[in-house]
Order: structure tokens, then C-alpha cells, then sequence
């Protein structure tokens, strides 16, 4: 079933009210799915003010949206009304600095953190890495809610590298700054035993 012309009609008002617009599930407060999150934190690392539209209020949108574009896919980002792209390209153009030239703003230069590991979190971390491939290094990852989030891969463009107790650490740019004073342990509490990270700036 094709979109309506006055549906298309209002998603391009929508396109063209607004220098910089989300279509989303959810909305940057509280996103309502993994890929919508990922860019709401792209854009609020590099600019302050975005719209977003949550297809999920509305059937008719969620479905015109994709027609709109030509676009499988939810999110979707426009900028000064040309459509940009999904979640995978905004993260690429991201790393690469496109993003922030699209947006006008100058690429902010990643400086690496310092942060503490101690050696029971070192122990645990080598030991989970195991026989991982030599070029994958551990991944921390900051939101903006200075929420953590620790995962294994390639160094990707873009991010800065922290060594520390034996290990290497990757961070992008937002996550760096945030990053700073980080300290990274491995606790038994209470009968359970988990990595406890503990970050000065969750504070401020």
C-alpha cells in the first residue's frame, strides 16, 4: 500500500520545518530502540539542538517515511531537509568527521584519558580476551547518562587508544572526555562478582 499524498506532504513539512530532524522509534528523551539510541547519542555529543519524530505515535509516518526516502529503514536523519542517512552511515560519517561539517561544527580532536585498571580487573579482562585476534582491543563506550558499556573489536577511525596495565583501550571522542579519572576494578560483593567502573565525572 502506497503512502499518502498527505502523508508524504506532512513528513516533508516536517523535513523542512526543522534544520536538523531524527525519525525515530521513540524520541531523544527515551529512545525505544538500540539503533535510535545510538545515533540520539551521535547527535547530542556534537550539537545541543535536534528534533525528533517518533514514528511508533504514528503508523501512517512510520510507514510514509521509508516511501519518503526511498529508505528501508528507522532511524532516519535529515539535515537542512536532505536526507542524510540510517544509523550505520551516521555512525561512519561520524568517525570520519563528515558529520560534524554537515552540521557545521568543527571536529573536536579525541584526547586520550587517563584512567586506572586494577590488577584484579587486568586478570579478568586477559582472561575473558583469551585467545581473541591480536588486533581486537577493549572498547569503553560513555553516553551521555554516563552509562558504560565495554566490548571487544578492531580500533575503529577516529578513536584514541589508552594503554593500561597490560591492556589496550579504545575510546571515541565523547567517551574520552568523559572517560577521564576512570577507574575500571573487579569486585566480589555480596557473593557476586562483576566489573566495577568508577567515573569522578558521573559526579559533577
Amino acid at each position: 500500500m502506497s503512502t499518502s499524498p498527505e502523508t508524504l506532504k506532512q513528513i516533508e513539512d516536517i523535513v523542512k520545518a526543522n534544520k536538523v530532524v531524527l525519525f525515530m522509534k521513540g524520541n531523544k528523551s527515551f529512545p525505544q530502540c538500540g539503533f535510535s539510541s545510538t545515533v540520539v547519542q551521535i547527535l547530542g555529543d556534537i550539537i545541543s539542538d535536534f528534533e525528533t519524530v517518533n514514528v511508533l505515535s504514528d503508523p501512517a509516518i512510520r510507514a510514509g517515511i521509508k516511501d519518503y526516502a526511498q529508505w528501508p529503514t528507522i532511524p532516519q536523519l535529515y539535515i537542512d531537509g536532505e536526507f542524510v542517512g540510517g544509523c550505520d552511515i551516521i555512525k561512519q560519517m561520524s568517525a570520519n568527521g563528515d558529520l560534524h561539517k554537515q552540521l557545521g561544527v568543527e571536529v573536536e580532536k579525541a584526547v586520550p584519558p587517563s584512567i586506572t585498571v586494577t590488577d584484579s580487573a587486568a586478570t579478568e579482562l586477559k582472561a575473558a580476551i583469551g585467545d581473541a585476534d591480536p588486533g581486537d582491543k577493549i572498547h569503553i563506550q560513555i553516553d551521555m547518562s554516563f552509562r558504560h558499556d565495554m566490548s571487544l573489536g578492531p580500533i575503529e577511525p577516529g578513536q584514541v587508544t589508552v594503554d593500561a596495565n597490560g591492556l589496550t583501550f579504545c575510546f571515541d571522542t565523547a567517551s574520552a572526555k568523559r572517560a577521564e579519572g576512570l577507574t575500571i576494578d573487579f569486585r566480589t560483593e555480596d557473593g557476586e562478582s562483576g566489573f566495577k567502573l568508577d567515573n569522578p565525572n558521573e559526579k559533577n
